[in-house]
Protein backbone atom coordinates (compact mmCIF):
# COMPACT_ATOMS: atom_id res chain seq x y z
CA UNK A 1 0.00 0.00 0.00
CA UNK A 2 1.24 3.50 -0.68
CA UNK A 3 0.10 7.10 -0.74
CA UNK A 4 -0.63 8.11 -4.29
CA UNK A 5 -1.27 11.76 -3.60
CA UNK A 6 0.30 13.65 -0.70
CA UNK A 7 -1.38 16.76 0.64
CA UNK A 8 1.32 19.37 1.18
CA UNK A 9 0.20 22.81 2.25
CA UNK A 10 -2.96 22.32 0.21
CA UNK A 11 -0.97 22.12 -3.03
CA UNK A 12 0.03 19.35 -5.42
CA UNK A 13 3.38 19.57 -7.20
CA UNK A 14 4.08 17.31 -10.18
CA UNK A 15 7.42 17.28 -11.95
CA UNK A 16 7.03 16.50 -15.64
CA UNK A 17 10.04 15.66 -17.78
CA UNK A 18 12.55 17.41 -15.52
CA UNK A 19 15.14 14.66 -16.04
CA UNK A 20 15.52 15.37 -19.75
CA UNK A 21 15.30 18.85 -21.30
CA UNK A 22 12.69 19.31 -24.01
CA UNK A 23 14.10 20.93 -27.11
CA UNK A 24 11.42 21.61 -29.70
CA UNK A 25 13.88 23.05 -32.22
CA UNK A 26 17.32 24.55 -32.02
CA UNK A 27 17.21 27.65 -29.85
CA UNK A 28 14.58 26.97 -27.15
CA UNK A 29 15.08 24.55 -24.28
CA UNK A 30 12.22 23.74 -21.86
CA UNK A 31 13.09 22.08 -18.54
CA UNK A 32 11.70 21.60 -15.02
CA UNK A 33 8.10 21.43 -16.17
CA UNK A 34 5.81 21.49 -13.14
CA UNK A 35 2.11 21.64 -12.37
CA UNK A 36 1.18 23.05 -8.99
CA UNK A 37 -2.47 23.20 -8.01
CA UNK A 38 -4.99 23.43 -5.24
CA UNK A 39 -8.08 21.43 -6.17
CA UNK A 40 -11.08 23.62 -6.89
CA UNK A 41 -9.05 26.83 -6.81
CA UNK A 42 -6.22 27.18 -9.32
CA UNK A 43 -3.62 25.38 -11.41
CA UNK A 44 -0.17 26.81 -12.08
CA UNK A 45 1.75 25.59 -15.13
CA UNK A 46 5.46 26.31 -14.68
CA UNK A 47 8.61 25.65 -16.70
CA UNK A 48 12.15 26.91 -17.07
CA UNK A 49 12.86 28.25 -20.57
CA UNK A 50 16.21 29.00 -22.14
CA UNK A 51 16.64 30.37 -25.64
CA UNK A 52 19.67 31.42 -27.65
CA UNK A 53 17.37 33.87 -29.46
CA UNK A 54 15.27 36.33 -27.43
CA UNK A 55 11.64 35.34 -26.96
CA UNK A 56 9.18 37.86 -28.33
CA UNK A 57 5.98 36.20 -27.03
CA UNK A 58 4.83 32.89 -25.57
CA UNK A 59 1.59 30.98 -25.18
CA UNK A 60 0.35 27.83 -23.50
CA UNK A 61 -2.10 25.47 -25.20
CA UNK A 62 -4.10 23.17 -22.96
CA UNK A 63 -7.09 20.91 -23.21
CA UNK A 64 -9.02 18.85 -20.69
CA UNK A 65 -10.69 15.70 -21.96
CA UNK A 66 -14.17 17.22 -21.83
CA UNK A 67 -13.26 20.67 -23.11
CA UNK A 68 -12.06 22.51 -26.16
CA UNK A 69 -8.46 23.43 -26.81
CA UNK A 70 -7.55 26.79 -25.31
CA UNK A 71 -4.60 29.07 -26.04
CA UNK A 72 -3.56 31.60 -23.41
CA UNK A 73 -0.68 34.09 -23.02
CA UNK A 74 2.31 32.70 -21.13
CA UNK A 75 4.42 34.95 -18.95
CA UNK A 76 8.19 34.41 -19.24
CA UNK A 77 10.26 36.30 -16.65
CA UNK A 78 13.74 37.70 -17.40
CA UNK A 79 15.29 34.77 -15.51
CA UNK A 80 13.49 32.27 -17.79
CA UNK A 81 10.58 31.14 -15.60
CA UNK A 82 7.41 30.57 -17.63
CA UNK A 83 4.10 30.70 -15.72
CA UNK A 84 0.40 30.44 -16.48
CA UNK A 85 -2.24 30.44 -13.74
CA UNK A 86 -5.63 28.83 -14.51
CA UNK A 87 -8.53 29.72 -12.22
CA UNK A 88 -10.58 26.57 -11.52
CA UNK A 89 -12.91 28.08 -8.92
CA UNK A 90 -15.60 28.53 -11.58
CA UNK A 91 -16.15 24.74 -11.82
CA UNK A 92 -14.53 24.22 -15.20
CA UNK A 93 -12.72 20.90 -14.65
CA UNK A 94 -14.05 17.52 -13.57
CA UNK A 95 -12.19 15.69 -10.80
CA UNK A 96 -9.54 13.26 -12.08
CA UNK A 97 -9.68 14.52 -15.64
CA UNK A 98 -6.47 14.49 -17.67
CA UNK A 99 -5.08 17.78 -18.92
CA UNK A 100 -2.78 17.91 -21.96
CA UNK A 101 -0.66 21.04 -22.41
CA UNK A 102 2.32 22.41 -24.31
CA UNK A 103 4.23 25.69 -24.71
CA UNK A 104 4.71 27.73 -27.89
CA UNK A 105 7.27 30.51 -28.44
CA UNK A 106 7.67 33.24 -31.05
CA UNK A 107 11.26 34.44 -31.27
CA UNK A 108 12.51 37.86 -32.31
CA UNK A 109 13.80 36.47 -35.60
CA UNK A 110 10.18 35.60 -36.52
CA UNK A 111 10.48 31.83 -36.04
CA UNK A 112 8.08 29.85 -33.87
CA UNK A 113 8.91 26.84 -31.74
CA UNK A 114 6.86 24.49 -29.56
CA UNK A 115 7.56 22.14 -26.70
CA UNK A 116 6.41 18.52 -26.55
CA UNK A 117 3.01 17.79 -24.99
CA UNK A 118 2.72 17.07 -21.27
CA UNK A 119 -0.05 15.38 -19.32
CA UNK A 120 -1.31 15.74 -15.78
CA UNK A 121 -4.30 14.26 -13.94
CA UNK A 122 -6.31 16.84 -12.02
CA UNK A 123 -6.77 14.71 -8.91
CA UNK A 124 -8.68 15.72 -5.79
CA UNK A 125 -5.62 16.53 -3.68
CA UNK A 126 -7.64 17.67 -0.68
CA UNK A 127 -7.07 14.15 0.69
CA UNK A 128 -4.15 11.73 1.14
CA UNK A 129 -5.32 8.76 -0.90
CA UNK A 130 -4.36 5.16 -0.23
CA UNK A 131 -4.42 2.61 -3.05
CA UNK A 132 -5.29 -1.03 -3.68
CA UNK A 133 -4.48 -2.26 -7.18
CA UNK A 134 -6.59 -5.11 -8.54
CA UNK A 135 -5.27 -4.99 -12.09
CA UNK A 136 -8.20 -3.85 -14.20
CA UNK A 137 -9.79 -2.05 -11.23
CA UNK A 138 -8.00 0.18 -8.74
CA UNK A 139 -9.49 1.45 -5.49
CA UNK A 140 -8.49 4.65 -3.68
CA UNK A 141 -9.62 5.79 -0.21
CA UNK A 142 -8.44 8.14 2.54
CA UNK A 143 -10.30 6.93 5.65
CA UNK A 144 -10.22 3.37 6.93
CA UNK A 145 -7.60 0.64 7.13
CA UNK A 146 -6.31 -1.85 4.59
CA UNK A 147 -9.29 -4.14 5.21
CA UNK A 148 -11.60 -1.29 4.25
CA UNK A 149 -9.80 -0.85 0.93
CA UNK A 150 -9.82 -4.60 0.31
CA UNK A 151 -13.58 -4.75 0.91
CA UNK A 152 -14.06 -2.02 -1.69
CA UNK A 153 -11.84 -3.90 -4.13
CA UNK A 154 -13.77 -7.14 -3.56
CA UNK A 155 -17.05 -5.32 -4.28
CA UNK A 156 -15.58 -3.89 -7.47
CA UNK A 157 -14.46 -7.31 -8.69
CA UNK A 158 -17.89 -8.78 -7.93
CA UNK A 159 -19.46 -5.87 -9.78
CA UNK A 160 -17.37 -6.57 -12.88
CA UNK A 161 -18.52 -10.19 -12.86
CA UNK A 162 -22.16 -9.14 -12.45
CA UNK A 163 -21.97 -6.77 -15.43
CA UNK A 164 -20.24 -9.47 -17.46
CA UNK A 165 -23.24 -11.74 -16.90
CA UNK A 166 -25.55 -9.11 -18.43
CA UNK A 167 -23.45 -7.33 -21.02
CA UNK A 168 -20.30 -9.31 -21.96
CA UNK A 169 -17.26 -7.05 -22.28
CA UNK A 170 -13.48 -7.13 -22.60
CA UNK A 171 -11.43 -5.01 -20.23
CA UNK A 172 -8.55 -3.20 -21.90
CA UNK A 173 -8.18 -0.16 -19.64
CA UNK A 174 -8.37 -0.09 -15.84
CA UNK A 175 -11.13 1.67 -13.92
CA UNK A 176 -10.38 3.82 -10.87
CA UNK A 177 -12.79 3.79 -7.93
CA UNK A 178 -12.50 6.66 -5.45
CA UNK A 179 -14.17 6.11 -2.08
CA UNK A 180 -15.06 9.31 -0.24
CA UNK A 181 -15.71 9.03 3.49
CA UNK A 182 -18.73 11.34 3.50
CA UNK A 183 -21.40 12.46 1.09
CA UNK A 184 -20.32 16.05 1.75
CA UNK A 185 -16.75 15.31 0.64
CA UNK A 186 -18.01 13.69 -2.54
CA UNK A 187 -20.53 16.44 -3.14
CA UNK A 188 -17.78 19.02 -2.76
CA UNK A 189 -15.62 17.29 -5.37
CA UNK A 190 -18.50 17.00 -7.83
CA UNK A 191 -19.68 20.54 -7.23
CA UNK A 192 -16.20 21.90 -7.89
CA UNK A 193 -16.16 19.82 -11.07
CA UNK A 194 -19.43 21.29 -12.31
CA UNK A 195 -21.88 18.55 -11.28
CA UNK A 196 -24.56 18.36 -8.61
CA UNK A 197 -24.71 14.79 -7.32
CA UNK A 198 -24.90 13.26 -3.86
CA UNK A 199 -24.46 9.50 -3.38
CA UNK A 200 -22.41 8.15 -6.27
CA UNK A 201 -21.17 9.23 -9.67
CA UNK A 202 -19.40 7.81 -12.71
CA UNK A 203 -17.45 9.61 -15.41
CA UNK A 204 -17.45 6.86 -18.04
CA UNK A 205 -15.12 8.59 -20.49
CA UNK A 206 -12.55 9.08 -17.73
CA UNK A 207 -12.92 5.54 -16.41
CA UNK A 208 -13.59 6.98 -12.96
CA UNK A 209 -16.12 5.96 -10.32
CA UNK A 210 -16.76 8.03 -7.19
CA UNK A 211 -18.80 6.80 -4.23
CA UNK A 212 -19.31 7.84 -0.61
CA UNK A 213 -18.93 5.06 1.97
CA UNK A 214 -17.79 5.69 5.56
CA UNK A 215 -15.86 2.99 7.42
CA UNK A 216 -18.21 1.09 9.72
CA UNK A 217 -20.56 -1.86 10.13
CA UNK A 218 -22.66 -1.02 7.05
CA UNK A 219 -19.72 -0.44 4.69
CA UNK A 220 -20.13 -3.86 3.05
CA UNK A 221 -23.73 -3.23 2.01
CA UNK A 222 -22.85 0.24 0.74
CA UNK A 223 -19.92 -1.10 -1.29
CA UNK A 224 -22.01 -3.91 -2.78
CA UNK A 225 -24.69 -1.47 -3.87
CA UNK A 226 -22.82 1.63 -4.99
CA UNK A 227 -19.64 0.35 -6.64
CA UNK A 228 -21.19 -2.23 -9.05
CA UNK A 229 -23.89 0.30 -9.99
CA UNK A 230 -21.39 2.95 -11.05
CA UNK A 231 -19.07 0.44 -12.70
CA UNK A 232 -21.95 -0.60 -14.96
CA UNK A 233 -22.21 2.94 -16.33
CA UNK A 234 -18.50 2.95 -17.20
CA UNK A 235 -18.61 -0.47 -18.85
CA UNK A 236 -21.72 0.36 -20.87
CA UNK A 237 -19.92 3.43 -22.17
CA UNK A 238 -16.88 1.36 -23.08
CA UNK A 239 -19.04 -1.13 -24.95
CA UNK A 240 -21.05 1.47 -26.86
CA UNK A 241 -18.88 4.58 -26.83
CA UNK A 242 -20.27 8.13 -26.67
CA UNK A 243 -23.57 6.86 -28.09
CA UNK A 244 -24.24 5.39 -24.66
CA UNK A 245 -25.79 8.77 -23.92
CA UNK A 246 -28.62 7.77 -26.28
CA UNK A 247 -29.71 4.86 -24.10
CA UNK A 248 -33.09 5.35 -22.43
CA UNK A 249 -32.58 6.41 -18.86
CA UNK A 250 -34.62 3.45 -17.64
CA UNK A 251 -32.29 1.01 -19.45
CA UNK A 252 -29.04 2.67 -18.37
CA UNK A 253 -30.12 2.86 -14.73
CA UNK A 254 -31.95 -0.47 -14.93
CA UNK A 255 -28.80 -2.36 -15.91
CA UNK A 256 -26.79 -0.51 -13.27
CA UNK A 257 -29.36 -1.31 -10.58
CA UNK A 258 -29.60 -4.92 -11.70
CA UNK A 259 -25.90 -5.60 -11.01
CA UNK A 260 -25.99 -4.28 -7.46
CA UNK A 261 -24.86 -7.10 -5.18
CA UNK A 262 -27.21 -5.94 -2.44
CA UNK A 263 -30.46 -4.85 -4.12
CA UNK A 264 -32.45 -2.10 -2.49
CA UNK A 265 -35.09 -3.87 -0.34
CA UNK A 266 -37.42 -0.88 -0.55
CA UNK A 267 -37.91 -1.19 -4.31
CA UNK A 268 -40.44 -4.01 -3.95
CA UNK A 269 -42.65 -2.13 -1.51
CA UNK A 270 -42.49 1.04 -3.62
CA UNK A 271 -43.60 -0.92 -6.69
CA UNK A 272 -46.40 -2.68 -4.81
CA UNK A 273 -47.74 0.58 -3.43
CA UNK A 274 -47.59 2.32 -6.81
CA UNK A 275 -49.27 -0.63 -8.52
CA UNK A 276 -52.10 -0.79 -5.99
CA UNK A 277 -52.71 2.96 -6.16
CA UNK A 278 -52.38 3.24 -9.93
CA UNK A 279 -49.37 5.54 -9.57
CA UNK A 280 -46.83 3.69 -11.70
CA UNK A 281 -44.79 5.98 -13.96
CA UNK A 282 -45.16 5.21 -17.69
CA UNK A 283 -41.83 4.01 -19.04
CA UNK A 284 -42.17 6.46 -21.92
CA UNK A 285 -41.69 9.21 -19.34
CA UNK A 286 -38.44 7.64 -18.13
CA UNK A 287 -36.67 7.57 -21.48
CA UNK A 288 -34.81 10.87 -21.25
CA UNK A 289 -34.71 11.60 -17.52
CA UNK A 290 -36.08 10.74 -14.10
CA UNK A 291 -38.43 12.98 -12.09
CA UNK A 292 -36.67 15.67 -10.04
CA UNK A 293 -38.49 14.99 -6.77
CA UNK A 294 -36.98 12.28 -4.57
CA UNK A 295 -40.05 10.07 -4.12
CA UNK A 296 -40.87 9.78 -7.82
CA UNK A 297 -37.18 9.41 -8.71
CA UNK A 298 -36.94 6.49 -6.28
CA UNK A 299 -39.97 4.89 -7.95
CA UNK A 300 -38.32 5.46 -11.33
CA UNK A 301 -35.23 3.54 -10.18
CA UNK A 302 -37.42 0.74 -8.81
CA UNK A 303 -39.38 0.47 -12.06
CA UNK A 304 -36.21 0.55 -14.16
CA UNK A 305 -34.63 -2.28 -12.16
CA UNK A 306 -37.78 -4.41 -12.25
CA UNK A 307 -38.47 -3.84 -15.96
CA UNK A 308 -34.86 -4.53 -16.96
CA UNK A 309 -34.89 -7.71 -14.90
CA UNK A 310 -38.09 -8.75 -16.69
CA UNK A 311 -36.45 -8.14 -20.07
CA UNK A 312 -33.37 -10.12 -19.06
CA UNK A 313 -35.49 -13.04 -17.85
CA UNK A 314 -37.45 -13.00 -21.11
CA UNK A 315 -34.73 -12.28 -23.67
CA UNK A 316 -31.39 -12.94 -21.95
CA UNK A 317 -28.04 -11.26 -22.62
CA UNK A 318 -28.63 -11.25 -26.37
CA UNK A 319 -31.85 -9.31 -25.89
CA UNK A 320 -30.19 -6.67 -23.71
CA UNK A 321 -27.31 -6.41 -26.17
CA UNK A 322 -29.77 -5.95 -29.04
CA UNK A 323 -31.57 -3.25 -27.07
CA UNK A 324 -28.43 -1.29 -26.27
CA UNK A 325 -27.31 -1.54 -29.89
CA UNK A 326 -30.65 -0.34 -31.25
CA UNK A 327 -30.81 2.63 -28.91
CA UNK A 328 -27.15 3.49 -29.50
CA UNK A 329 -28.03 3.73 -33.20
CA UNK A 330 -30.37 6.59 -32.31
CA UNK A 331 -33.77 4.87 -32.38
CA UNK A 332 -36.36 6.23 -29.97
CA UNK A 333 -37.86 4.26 -27.09
CA UNK A 334 -40.61 2.61 -29.12
CA UNK A 335 -38.59 1.97 -32.29
CA UNK A 336 -35.55 0.62 -30.43
CA UNK A 337 -37.60 -1.98 -28.57
CA UNK A 338 -39.41 -3.02 -31.74
CA UNK A 339 -36.21 -3.45 -33.75
CA UNK A 340 -34.37 -5.32 -30.98
CA UNK A 341 -37.15 -7.51 -29.60
CA UNK A 342 -39.90 -7.36 -32.21
CA UNK A 343 -42.30 -5.81 -29.70
CA UNK A 344 -43.06 -2.17 -28.95
CA UNK A 345 -42.12 -0.65 -25.62
CA UNK A 346 -45.81 -0.17 -24.86
CA UNK A 347 -46.51 -3.87 -25.32
CA UNK A 348 -43.46 -4.85 -23.28
CA UNK A 349 -44.54 -2.54 -20.49
CA UNK A 350 -48.02 -4.07 -20.42
CA UNK A 351 -46.54 -7.58 -20.19
CA UNK A 352 -44.15 -6.52 -17.42
CA UNK A 353 -46.89 -4.86 -15.39
CA UNK A 354 -49.02 -7.97 -15.59
CA UNK A 355 -46.34 -10.62 -15.13
CA UNK A 356 -44.01 -8.91 -12.63
CA UNK A 357 -46.30 -6.53 -10.78
CA UNK A 358 -49.60 -8.42 -10.93
CA UNK A 359 -51.44 -5.56 -12.57
CA UNK A 360 -54.65 -6.62 -14.42
CA UNK A 361 -54.61 -10.18 -13.11
CA UNK A 362 -57.85 -10.94 -14.96
CA UNK A 363 -56.12 -10.10 -18.22
CA UNK A 364 -53.18 -12.33 -17.33
CA UNK A 365 -55.52 -15.20 -16.42
CA UNK A 366 -57.52 -14.78 -19.62
CA UNK A 367 -54.36 -14.77 -21.72
CA UNK A 368 -53.04 -17.88 -19.98
CA UNK A 369 -56.39 -19.69 -20.47
CA UNK A 370 -56.79 -18.61 -24.08
CA UNK A 371 -55.06 -21.70 -25.62
CA UNK A 372 -57.26 -24.01 -23.57
CA UNK A 373 -60.39 -22.06 -24.49
CA UNK A 374 -59.50 -22.39 -28.17
CA UNK A 375 -58.85 -26.12 -27.78
CA UNK A 376 -62.13 -26.60 -25.94
CA UNK A 377 -63.93 -24.68 -28.65
CA UNK A 378 -62.46 -26.90 -31.32
CA UNK A 379 -63.42 -30.01 -29.38
CA UNK A 380 -66.98 -28.79 -28.99
CA UNK A 381 -67.19 -27.62 -32.57
CA UNK A 382 -66.78 -31.14 -34.00
CA UNK A 383 -69.94 -32.73 -32.43
CA UNK A 384 -71.91 -29.51 -32.90
CA UNK A 385 -70.90 -29.37 -36.54
CA UNK A 386 -71.87 -33.03 -36.91
CA UNK A 387 -75.25 -32.49 -35.29
CA UNK A 388 -75.91 -29.53 -37.54
CA UNK A 389 -75.01 -31.66 -40.53
CA UNK A 390 -77.39 -34.42 -39.53
CA UNK A 391 -80.15 -31.88 -38.95
CA UNK A 392 -79.67 -30.43 -42.40
CA UNK A 393 -79.72 -33.94 -43.88
CA UNK A 394 -83.03 -34.80 -42.21
CA UNK A 395 -84.57 -31.58 -43.49
CA UNK A 396 -83.50 -32.36 -47.04
CA UNK A 397 -84.88 -35.88 -46.77
CA UNK A 398 -88.15 -34.53 -45.38
CA UNK A 399 -88.60 -32.17 -48.31
CA UNK A 400 -87.95 -34.96 -50.78
CA UNK A 401 -90.61 -37.23 -49.25
CA UNK A 402 -93.20 -34.50 -49.65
Amino acid sequence: MKHRFVLLLGMMILLLGSAAPAVAQSGVEVTDVQVQYTFGMEINFIARVQSSIPIQSATITFRAREGTTQVRPLTVSPDGIALYRLDTSDRVLRPFTEITFSFQFTLTDGTTQASPSYHVVYADNRFAWQDADGGMVRVHWYQGDAAFGQAALDAARAGLQAVQSLIPFTMTQPIDVYVYATADDLQGALYLGGSDWVAGHADPDLGVVMVSVPPGPSQGIAFERQIPHELAHVLLYRQIGPNAARLPHWLDEGIASLVEQYPNPDYESALAQATNSGALLPLSELCTSFPPDAARAFLAYAESESFTRFLFDQYGTSGLAALTSAYADGLDCEQGARRALGVSLTQLEARWREAALGENRAGVAARNLLPYVILLGLMLMVPVWGALGRLRERRRNGRKSQ
